[in-house]
């Protein structure tokens, strides 16, 4: 008769070793994915982009200000992300759409470039990847989660933004790529 109270004990233990486990998993989980963004610089369409430099996978640095005259679209996304990994083939068939008339680049935001390397190879895609390491999500292009789109038009004003993804976007993104190109 004693083992049933020790198993009750020794199981409320073990849920409250989980729930705090749970607590600490989430204060480091969301620090680390940018839950200290400030909203209040998030940028809106007829706003002027912020020129940024970022080191693309390919170790050459992408400067958004050198494109100018060309529509640029920035993807803010991350492989842990569901919704961004959905989105990304519609991202590359776009980026074939419209090659040599629109710039795709994946800003990858804060992930080890071993990691976004292995996880583009294994897609096989082929538009540029910058290497975020949060700060230009956070500090320039801040929204509260990813993916987010941003489209840039060829006087460097952005033109439309778009926060969330899915495989369904294709159509969304497609016609405010031709209004960005005029």
């Amino acid at each position: 008769m004693k083992r049933k109270p020790l198993k009750i004990t020794l199981m409320i233990i073990l849920l409250l070793i989980l729930a705090f486990g749970a607590v600490v998993f989430h204060a480091w989980y969301t620090r680390g994915r940018g839950s200290n963004i400030n909203l209040d610089n998030a940028v809106q369409a007829e706003d002027f982009a912020p020129d940024f430099n970022v080191q693309l996978l390919t170790g050459e640095t992408f400067t958004l200000s050198d494109h100018r005259g060309t529509v640029v679209v920035l993807d803010f996304w991350a492989t842990w992300c569901g919704p961004c990994v959905q989105k990304m083939p519609t991202v590359q068939a776009l980026h074939e759409q419209f090659e040599g008339s629109v710039i795709f680049v994946g800003m990858n935001v804060g992930e080890q470039q071993s990691r976004v390397q292995e996880f583009i190879d294994d897609r096989g895609f082929t538009f540029p990847i910058g290497l975020d390491a949060g700060t230009i999500h956070r500090e320039l292009y801040p929204s509260p989660g990813i993916p987010y789109m941003v489209i840039i038009n060829g006087d460097g004003v952005i033109s439309d933004t778009f926060l969330g993804g899915g495989a369904n976007m294709h159509a969304r993104i497609e016609a405010a790529i031709l209004a960005a190109l005029g």
